[in-house]
């Protein structure tokens, strides 16, 4: 509390810009720059606070895009500079902002990113985090900073209990439950993911946990202090069950950021043992993410994983599961590859934020282990990253391949040497030569998200075990050939957006697929779908299986209601009525829009909402563009 209100001090002080926070990993850097944030904005010292973390390795875009999003700025510029200028202006323009970057590991340039600072801008003022304070002092020329400590004894203590519950304060636990806070050595991260790993735990328990912490510490990580590395450790191996703790595992040393990417890579990977439905996975996933958050060992946002629980996460898959990850110039490409004895074992490879070309032209080594094979590229460099043609040759057992921001033109012909695999995610990426994924058999998931490609090759129709294809930006899709939506039996979720509207056009002499081949999708639960021009919509198009669904039927849709699962929206007109629709086919709606309801709708739209009363889900109703006159018990319906 000292800390805080020292650091509110100076930020109520005209002389500061620029202020640190400092202190090593699991102190509670985050926690208390978050509580900054939450005071400053309580006590009108800024009329707007927005909060970015940078990490080890920051994405300027990233760190753009959730300042923007907070100012509520949207950006048409494409380049990082473009965006940094429009970024700038904006915050130029506020009198009094306070912009929070947390966990800074190396300098970073604020007018790359687009932060006005100095001087001439005392309306915007910084907060930094970093565990180094020369990082601050003397790279971010920080003009005060605050050294976070441990917590004290008793500090410490009430943390504990907190988490534990009260109980620990019981005659026969108390002398063994201080013992184990004392381990913790004052570390928040350390206090939170044991004392909620033993949670109502027995005296023998809480006994056999002190001793494994008395124990000598197994990390390598210089950054890491033992007690903290112990103590999650001891939380990791406190999660009941081999699925939560490989879903843990897989988070951390995978860098997994969204439910999506845990289905891509879980489901490739074979994790979830008796799930044969791409729902049931995600309500598997979702059951073990619970689990992991009520461990503490997730943070409450999304995915968010505390970097020295990730760094003990990628320790534990490195010693026990044999992964190997590297990220950016850490990764020395020709030694590692040279190493027989160990690519042998390997089971994982995540590469992030290469900037090099680091993969070899030809893989003299087998890799009899390896099922997951990830590469990331440092997106600025990302033209200048290539996989060669036989790469892929000697891992024949792989069941996952992910590479995002990489320059794949053409893909490798050697991916279609990959018999057993069920994932390929291709995310961000520039294509050409795609065919080769007809080779992919046993292809369950294909994710083609982001990616520049013109035209969909005939052959992902041959993928029949296919469960699962994703669409989703790749803005350059024109050509979209007959019989390959309509032959994926198997296909339960499809994720196309706003990726493609030409449908039964003709392009370059190919005619595009119809929607009706939708109808052959008897297996569909998910779909992701924006069409254009409501003329085009087929009757009875969309039916009762889908579990979740994004359909905008026309052209003026705001995007502000996406947060919601099942969202369906239409534009009618004098030649589409509401009952053409069937709107109640669909289940659960959760935001419906009616835009231009006509009045020969309105009885219909009264008998829609009627059918879904009692069971109905909806949470906002949209209409625009008509004159309706309902009479009060309709209106109450």
């Amino acid at each position: 509390m000292s800390t805080l209100n020292d650091i509110l001090g100076a930020l109520r002080n005209p002389d500061n810009s620029m202020l640190g926070i400092c202190g090593m990993g699991g102190i509670g850097k985050t926690m208390l720059a978050k509580e900054v944030a939450r005071k400053a904005k309580n006590d009108k010292l800024f009329d707007l606070v927005v909060f970015s973390e940078v990490s080890q390795s920051p994405d300027i875009r990233k760190i753009q895009g959730e300042i923007a999003d907070k100012l509520g700025l949207t950006f048409r510029e494409e380049s990082e500079s473009g965006r940094a200028r429009r970024l700038f202006s904006r915050l130029k323009k506020e009198k009094r902002i306070l912009v929070i970057l947390d966990n800074i590991w190396e300098y970073l340039d604020l007018q790359v990113v687009g932060i006005p600072h100095g001087d001439g801008d005392k309306g915007c003022k910084v907060l930094l985090t970093a565990r180094s304070l020369e990082v601050l002092s003397r790279k971010m020329d920080s003009q005060q900073n605050f050294v976070v400590g441990a917590l004290e004894e008793e500090e410490a203590w009430s943390l504990f209990k907190m988490m534990a519950g009260d109980y620990v304060e019981g005659s026969e636990l108390k002398c063994v439950t201080r013992d184990v806070a004392k381990e913790c050595a004052g570390l928040p991260v350390s206090i939170v993911t044991v004392a909620r790993a033993l949670r109502g735990a027995s005296i023998f328990e809480w006994k056999d946990a002190l001793k494994q912490l008395r124990r000598p510490s197994s990390t390598n990580f210089k950054d890491i202090q033992p007690a903290a590395y112990k103590a999650i450790e001891l939380s990791y191996n406190k999660l009941e069950g081999e699925e939560v703790k490989n879903l843990f595992l897989l988070i951390g040393y995978a860098y997994v950021e969204s439910i999506d990417e845990l289905l891509r890579y879980g489901v490739g990977l074979g994790l979830y043992q008796g799930i044969s439905k791409m729902e049931e996975a995600r309500d598997r996933i979702s059951t073990l993410v619970y689990k992991l958050k009520a461990s503490c060992m997730l943070l409450d946002e999304g995915l968010s994983m505390h970097d020295v629980v990730r760094d003990v996460a990628i320790s534990i898959a490195s010693a026990e599961k044999n992964v190997f990850t590297a990220t950016g110039e850490l990764f020395d490409g020709c030694k590692e590859w040279s190493d027989e004895s160990a690519v042998k074992l390997y089971t994982s490879i995540v590469l992030r934020d290469i900037k090099t070309n680091v993969l070899p032209n030809g893989v003299q080594q087998e890799y009899p282990q390896l099922k997951l094979f990830s590469v990331r590229a440092d997106h600025q460099e990302s033209s200048s990253l290539t996989i060669p043609n036989n790469f892929f040759e000697r891992m024949i057992q792989v069941r996952v391949v992910n590479l995002t921001y990489m320059n794949l033109l053409p893909l490798p012909s050697s991916l279609g040497l990959l018999s057993n695999l069920r994932t390929l995610s291709l995310c961000n990426c520039n294509l050409l030569g795609l065919s080769v994924v007809g080779d992919l058999k046993k292809l369950e998931i294909l994710c083609l998200r982001g990616c520049g490609f013109s035209h969909l090759p005939v052959e992902v129709g041959q993928l029949t075990w296919l469960k699962l294809l994703d669409l989703r930006g790749c803005d350059e899709l024109e050509v979209m050939p007959p019989n390959i939506l309509s032959n994926l039996s198997h296909l339960e979720e499809l994720y196309i957006g706003t990726s493609f509207y030409k449908w039964e056009v003709e392009v370059g002499g190919v005619k595009n697929a119809s929607l009706l081949e939708l109808k052959h999708l008897h297996n569909l639960t998910s779909l992701d779908l924006h069409i254009k021009d409501v003329n085009s919509l087929p009757r009875g198009l969309f039916f009762e299986k889908l579990e979740r669904y994004r359909i905008p039927i026309g052209y003026f849709w705001n995007r502000k209601y996406d947060i919601y699962s099942r969202d369906f929206r239409i534009e009618l007109n004098t030649k589409v009525c509401l009952k053409d629709v069937l709107i109640v086919q669909l289940q659960g709606i959760e935001h419906l829009g009616l835009e231009g309801l006509q009045e020969q709708d309105v009885q219909n739209f009264v008998n829609e909402l009627v059918k879904l009363q009692g069971s109905s889900q909806l949470k906002h109703l949209y209409i625009c563009g008509s004159h309706l006159a309902l009479n009060p018990e309709e209106s109450e319906v």
